[in-house]
């Protein structure tokens, strides 16, 4: 479990990072193209950690199937969240579409067979009634 808190850690930070740079790009350019450049820089930094990495290029079609089709609902959730940021409030915008984590906590226990403690549901249940604050 160190790893994962580790990396989701960094996660959190660098997604900070770019949620922040994100409502400022769409102050000057619009949504849709600020997601371009986003994602330019993003596939940019993916490329370059997977030839340093020196790990052998994987092909699973299976899996490559299911990562595009990530990709595809990644590209469609990324400009809807940044035209919320174009729209109005970060803090709002963020909030709402950061409970992800709960829509993707319901279908890993549906599909994965994954659990969840009742310290994690209560977690999730607080983390809802954040968002229906901080929406107002």
């Amino acid at each position: 479990m160190g790893k994962t808190v580790t990396f989701a850690v960094g996660a959190m930070a660098l997604y900070t990072g770019w949620a922040f740079l994100a409502k400022l790009a769409t102050n000057g350019i619009p949504a849709e193209q600020a997601v371009v450049y986003t994602y330019a820089a993003g596939i940019g930094v993916a490329v370059t950690y997977v030839a340093v990495s020196g790990d052998a290029v994987v092909t699973a079609p299976g899996s490559i199937g299911i990562a595009l089709a990530a990709g595809l609902f990644l590209g469609a959730g990324t400009i809807s969240y940044y035209l919320a940021l174009s729209a109005g409030s970060a803090a709002v915008g963020t909030a709402i579409s950061g409970m992800y984590i709960l829509g993707t906590a319901v279908l890993a226990i549906v599909f994965l067979d994954e659990s969840l403690t009742a310290s994690q549901l209560a977690g999730l249940g607080f983390a809802v009634v954040a968002v229906v604050l901080l929406s107002r």
